[in-house]
């Protein structure tokens, strides 16, 4: 059997297109679909990558503000005091009331405003105070208590009148509760 030049260039293409054809199912595709995943790797690095350069730097922009701020506030811990317990703050209210009343009685309490792990710096330390003093005496109280030097620390403060009205009648003496929130450090 002879064949012809137009059968051998037709099969010569089918046997091409053949072997094209099984290029590209064996070859090309898995190769291709290879690199997309590769190219998919490569872009979520490249984020990650990106994501923590620019954590670094805003970290170092914080650190430098940090150093700057330091910088600004470093005369004023002069001013501040450390931790104080208890009996301290029993006494520098004292020490601003005393000089104003001759009666006094005050009470003490702990509230947390936090969990467990976050009360020792959400603790508020109130006081309560009763007292019997002058109108006069009572604005004299409230200044001394603006001037302490724990002013910062207190989240409240509340004056309430026990009995008569804040009128100043010839010096008369009015029954006030004076309630007071330090915040802990």
């Amino acid at each position: 059997m002879k064949i012809s030049t137009r059968e051998v260039v037709l099969l010569t293409a089918l046997f091409l297109l053949i072997l094209s054809g099984a290029y590209y199912l064996f070859f090309y595709m898995p190769t291709s679909n290879e690199i997309n995943e590769l190219q998919e790797k490569i872009t979520s690095k490249t984020t990650q990558v990106d994501n923590a350069s620019i954590t670094l730097l805003r970290k170092q922009a914080l650190t430098l503000n940090k150093g700057a701020i330091e910088e600004d506030f470093v005369h004023i811990e002069k001013y501040l005091h450390d931790d104080f317990n208890d009996a301290d703050i029993l006494r520098r209210i004292e020490k601003i009331i005393k000089p104003y009343t001759s009666i006094m009685s005050i009470d003490f309490a702990n509230r947390n405003t936090g969990s467990d792990e976050e009360a020792g710096l959400t603790t508020v330390r109130t006081v309560q105070v009763r007292l019997n003093t002058t109108y006069k005496n009572l604005q004299g109280i409230i200044k001394s208590f603006e001037n302490e030097d724990i002013a910062n620390r207190i989240i409240n403060f509340t004056c309430d009148n026990t009995g008569s009205e804040f009128i100043d009648k010839n010096n008369q003496e009015l029954s006030v509760m004076i309630s007071v929130d330090f915040l802990e450090r």
